[in-house]
């Protein structure tokens, strides 16, 4: 099988139809985020192409990849409003990376904080001894260089966050005059209020638009009254979430679009590599299902976008949860292996069952099971591809 889950891409997967074939269950179609090319066909033979599908799902997609955050939506045919067809929108991204400029304490328990938020983290200092090296994981760097070399070493983009937080005030403008000039998805440098004001003085100087200016998040963090630099860390890690979840909760004003009640995740470095082992299945033939959940309501462990990977032989790989919740719906993954057939298992979970899973109050999932052999249709060769 061809795939390559380095290219970003939105994969977008019928979960639910009304009036329309039940065979259109589990189609699939790939849009690259770089544009033009699509692969896989969420129609069927009889009617492969639905351009007012295609039209909705245009802007949906965008709004997808924009935000990284797993998607439901049921679209209508604006012509025939009784027929509607439900899709789940999964944003394929590279892992978000968290560029720390400055090595000192509040960098240290930002690395922790960030570790847990799935950041990929890189931490510069011009100092050997405040690079961190031994903080970081295995998928982590450090780099030592001078502030003023990090273009050279360092690649800025819409996903990366960047936090200035050096030792002293120059290297913070020297860092801030370099990483401004890039389209990154956080910026966000330490410093008293005096202190902002000077470098904002300093910048009009420089020329840089006011619209650029009043995008950098400083003071850094959300104000929650921090004062060590571990409640420093929380509050910039706060801020990151709120920013990386921005236009989360929001549905594009498509025609047709009924908006959907449901939390959601943003996609972690886990479900990708759940999701690649689901390919993986499918191009040798190993029988698997993949349970992704795709709405929850209340207490749940985990929320919409979760995958869990289940194995004929009884292994998993990645998590929606854990306890009653995955062992209902591996028993009905075996059904859906078994069949060949996707179908929507509901786990409801009563206050009884929620206190054993560490729960405060019981909640509901959604969980469409999938056999993975569905990834052939956009993942197989070029000549499925094209038939497809």
């Amino acid at each position: 099988m061809n795939f390559d889950l380095q290219q970003e891409m939105a994969i977008v997967t019928v979960v639910g139809v009304t009036d329309f074939p039940d065979e259109m269950v589990g189609r699939k179609k790939v849009y690259l985020l770089s544009g033009g090319e699509k692969k896989g066909s969420l129609g069927l033979p009889a009617e492969p192409d639905l351009p007012w599908l295609d039209e909705q799902l245009a802007e949906l997609v965008r709004d997808t990849l924009a935000s990284g955050i797993f998607r439901l939506a049921s679209l209508a045919d604006p012509q025939r409003p009784e027929r509607r067809i439900t899709v789940t929108i999964d944003p394929c991204l590279l892992p978000q990376e968290l560029i720390v400029l400055g090595g000192g304490h509040i960098a240290r328990q930002l690395v922790n904080v960030g570790r847990l938020l799935d950041y990929r983290i890189t931490v510069v200092d011009d100092r050997p001894d405040f690079v961190l090296q031994e903080s970081l994981a295995a998928k982590d760097r450090s780099i030592c260089c001078s502030f003023n070399e990090i273009e050279n070493v360092l690649t800025f983009g819409p996903n990366t966050s960047v936090v200035i937080v050096t030792r002293g005030h120059m290297h913070d403008l020297d860092c801030l005059r370099t990483v401004i000039k890039y389209p990154v998805g956080y910026l966000g440098m330490i410093g008293s209020r005096r202190k902002i004001m000077g470098i904002k003085d300093i910048l009009r100087q420089d020329g840089v638009p006011a619209e650029k200016i009043e995008q950098v998040h400083m003071p850094i963090g959300l104000a929650i009254g921090a004062q060590t630099p571990a409640e420093i860390a929380v509050s910039i890690a706060a801020e990151l979430i709120q920013t990386r979840r921005k236009g989360g909760g929001s549905s594009p004003k498509t025609p047709g679009l009924r908006p959907v009640s449901y939390h959601s995740e943003i996609v972690s470095a886990s479900d990708r590599e759940t999701l690649h082992e689901a390919i993986t299945a499918a191009g040798t033939g190993v029988a698997a299902a993949l349970a992704t959940i795709i709405e929850s309501h209340g207490s749940t462990p985990r929320k919409a976008g979760a995958k869990m990977l289940i194995y004929r032989d009884g292994r998993t790989h990645g998590t929606i949860g854990g306890g009653c919740t995955e062992a209902q719906v591996r028993l009905t993954a075996f059904d859906v292996i078994d069949s060949d057939k996707a179908c929507i298992e509901k786990v409801s979970m009563t206050a009884d069952v929620a206190a054993r899973e560490g729960m405060v109050c019981g909640g509901s999932l959604a969980v469409f099971i999938e056999p993975a052999t569905i990834f052939k249709q956009v993942f197989g060769s070029e000549e499925s591809n094209a038939a497809g």
